[in-house]
């Protein structure tokens, strides 16, 4: 922006990135919708004005960002389709913010807390039988004693995930999918360094039976307090106590 105009110079975009912004434009406009197919590559260049090359690269870009699916092939199956998949995109982006920011576990600890809580006293008003018959189904997953570590950590995330679904707030179970994705590595890392990870395991369940119940008799405060204690809790006792090197975003629960 100059001082003396108070306007500021157009940006160039390149052919990809007018491309990009006209997909975009018609997911946020409402016109294209998860499931919706976009038109071909040749469509595409014949609408737009571009070359095959703008086109393939946009929607590359839009592939990596979890945003559409490319089919292979030619004929009626052929060509991209919007999806649901931009909260595994989302996890990666998040995860490389955490380790470029310098994000500290500290502060991943508090906004756990505060997601989860308030997700937890919604499932209470919200749950179904049947929510309550999935989060039970998980953790009794979890108790299986011929479970690796890494599958535990699956189930776990899930359970979390179910609870966020279940307070009736998408946006606060995208968010949560996005950081169980983004510190997925760390979480199954952290189990392994367990001198017995079993026995954390199992008091990880016995934890989540009482926020189950809770949610089940639709006591909002103890819900979102028992979560909380339940996340607290591990970090303190087995992670942040420095029994070993924890990097941000390490750690379950």
């Amino acid at each position: 922006m100059t001082a003396e105009t108070g306007w500021e110079r157009v940006r160039r975009l390149r052919n990809h990135e007018q491309v990009l912004a006209q997909i975009q434009d018609k997911i946020l406009d409402g016109e294209l919708r998860i499931g919706a197919k976009l038109p071909s590559e040749r469509e595409l260049v014949e609408i737009l004005g571009v070359s095959r090359t703008s086109v393939r690269e946009a929607l590359r870009a839009l592939e990596a960002m979890g945003v559409i699916d490319a089919q292979a092939g030619s004929g009626r199956d052929s060509g991209s389709v919007v999806s649901g998949r931009s909260s595994e995109a989302l996890g990666n982006l998040l995860r490389l913010h955490v380790a470029l920011a310098e994000i500290s576990l500290g502060e991943l600890i508090e906004i756990r807390v505060q997601l989860e809580g308030p997700a937890a006293a919604g499932a209470a008003q919200h749950s179904t039988a049947d929510d309550i018959a999935r989060l039970r189904e998980l953790n009794e997953g979890m108790r299986a004693r011929s479970l690796p570590s890494d599958q535990f950590n699956e189930l776990d995330a899930e359970f979390h995930v179910s609870i966020a679904k279940t307070s009736g707030n998408a946006l606060a179970a995208t968010l949560m999918q996005a950081l169980r994705a983004a510190v997925k590595s760390e979480m199954v890392a952290a189990f392994t360094l367990l001198d017995d990870w079993r026995a954390v395991a199992d008091q990880l369940v016995d934890e989540h039976e009482g926020i189950i119940a809770a949610i089940e008799a639709r006591d909002r405060v103890r819900a979102a307090r028992l979560v909380e204690e339940h996340i607290r809790r591990f970090y303190e006792e087995h992670v942040a106590r420095g029994d070993r090197a924890a990097a941000p975003g390490t750690g379950a629960g």
